[in-house]
């Protein structure tokens, strides 16, 4: 279950309201949308109303969050939740859900694209829009929910066949990978450990990496390593079959060259 949130501002704590909600469900290859603007009860930032183009005329009269409620949490309730920045969305979801008295929000599990992006892939334009031109999916009109809750699955879906074309990784995995390749992970400390050991013995290794260049997520090449200088190393690339420099935190696996 993807969601996106439109809000007054970025700060729960300071009074800030959701203004509309974008969610796509797939079960079984059936997609099912959920797409509502929200009467926040207060007035729109001008500042906000410059990013997403909501006025106060768009949201009046629309359903409160509380009247919305009852058709959004069944899609919700138990579902793996995916958002771009999730804990700011869920955020907004739970002190709504306060502010109405309601029971609060338990998804069975957060997954964080902006997370995945930064860890798992190294990538330091994490933004919705980035992602998405990166990869080449539809973002006709951004900062609006449902068309940002589109592009983040499509954006989610593009990261689990770049994990593994050959089979999707269970949400535990992936949240175990994204563990262990931050910054101090087991698996990040076993990719510098592997870089080091072909370097010194003169071995040639395959790497998954994302470039910064942009396209897709990751690719496979054997490269090698002429200079370690951490976090980056230098090395012929045999896939470009020039020398290239490659950061560490973009490398996702380390494998040894098949015969």
């Amino acid at each position: 279950m993807v969601i996106d949130l439109e809000t007054t501002g970025l700060s729960v704590d300071q009074g800030d309201r959701v203004i509309e909600i974008g969610a796509v469900r797939v079960d079984d290859g059936e997609t099912h949308t959920f797409d509502a603007l929200v009467d926040p009860g207060r007035p729109i930032p001008l500042a906000g109303i410059q990013i997403h183009h909501i006025t106060d005329e768009l949201v009046e009269g629309q359903p409160s969050f509380a009247d919305l409620w009852p058709a959004l949490h069944p899609l919700l309730e138990g579902a793996v939740l995916v958002a771009h920045s999730a804990s700011t969305d869920l955020g907004f979801l739970q002190e709504e859900c306060r502010r109405a008295a309601l029971q609060p929000l338990q998804p069975a599990v957060v997954v964080d694209t902006l997370l995945l992006a930064r860890t798992v892939f190294g990538l330091s334009h994490c933004s919705l829009g980035a992602l998405a031109a990166r990869i080449g999916v539809p973002h006709s009109t951004p900062h609006r929910a449902l068309c940002d809750a589109q592009a983040t699955w499509h954006v989610y879906r593009a990261m689990l066949d770049a994990l593994d074309p050959d089979s999707t990784p269970t949400v535990g995995e992936l949240l175990r990978l994204t563990q262990s390749l931050g910054r101090g992970g087991n698996r990040r400390h076993a990719i510098t450990a592997a870089l080091s050991a072909a370097f010194l013995s003169g071995q040639n290794v395959v790497i998954d990496y994302t470039s910064a260049a942009g396209g897709a997520l990751t690719t496979r090449r054997e490269i090698t390593i002429t200079r370690l200088r951490l976090p980056y190393i230098e090395a012929h690339c045999h896939l470009r079959r020039q020398p290239r420099v490659f950061k560490i935190t973009r490398i996702r696996r380390v494998l040894p060259v098949q015969d």
